[in-house]
């Protein structure tokens, strides 16, 4: 397996984030919540979430979404964190 730091995966989801926004973000920051900075509606989050699954190799974000998608704490931050995690916990597998 090959490692991926957390700064990889910032930026491999900065890069998603951008795709499905087709233009319409000009920069990606941690903090930025998916549905409220960045407008993603449902069918731009199934996107994201289709994205990091072929991205990471099956890791799923419902659960991640689950507990973050009230409140704005669906940022890109906490999904870096949350992939980072899950990537540590395959490994160890």
């Amino acid at each position: 397996m090959t490692f991926i730091s957390e700064a990889n995966i910032a930026r491999q989801i900065g890069d998603l984030c951008m795709w499905i926004s087709e233009g319409s973000i000009n920069h990606i920051e941690m903090g930025m919540s998916l549905t409220r900075d960045l407008g993603f509606d449902s069918m731009k989050l199934m996107q994201f979430f289709a994205g990091i699954e072929e991205l990471y190799n099956g890791i799923g974000l419902e659960d991640w979404f689950i507990e973050h998608s009230s409140g704005g704490r669906d940022t890109i931050g906490s999904v870096v964190r949350y992939l980072t995690q899950a990537r540590i916990l395959v490994a160890a597998e």
